[in-house]
């Protein structure tokens, strides 16, 4: 990723092994839909790693319409809050939070960042399944998210 753009995670150590791993993929896969954005690759490889299905379809939507507009990402954004819930050894539910009051959308062209006022809109409450694999790696199979959700807004 480009010295330009940071993510944070804040209280994302569990002390469980196995927790911690699955706490581990999700750094990676919120990492990976960065760097896609910043390599304009809904196709990317990473993303097909880390997502699986409805969440797959959802993150190379997601990456294309930044590719679509012309645009990327800049700045730092924090997650925090993380609520992980076991379901059974290879299932999970994670939520948790995201800070985006430090990062903004960034014109390729012009290389300018548009940064927008803090509003609740710059907090979001994110929600996902993951299933681990046969390989060991947590993947994300579902993932919704809610901007100005009152449980993220600091």
């Amino acid at each position: 990723m480009p010295s330009d753009v940071k993510n944070v995670f804040e209280g994302w150590g569990t002390g469980d092994a196995a927790k911690d791993a699955l706490l581990t993929d999700v750094t990676h896969r919120i990492n990976a839909t960065d760097a896609a954005i910043v390599a304009a690759d809904p196709d990317s490889e990473a993303l097909r790693f880390y997502y699986k299905g409805e969440a797959l379809a959802g993150a190379a939507t997601w990456v294309k319409g930044y590719v679509d507009e012309g645009r990327s990402v800049t700045g730092t954004v924090r997650f925090y809050n993380p609520d992980l819930v076991m379901v059974d050894k290879d299932t999970a539910a994670l939520a948790y939070c995201a800070d985006e009051s430090e990062a903004s959308d960034k014109d390729l062209k012009t290389g300018k960042a548009s940064k927008t006022p803090v509003t609740k809109d710059s907090y979001v409450a994110y929600n996902s399944r993951l299933e681990k694999g046969q390989d060991g790696v947590w993947r994300t199979t579902t993932l919704e998210s809610e901007r100005g959700n009152a449980k993220c807004v600091r």
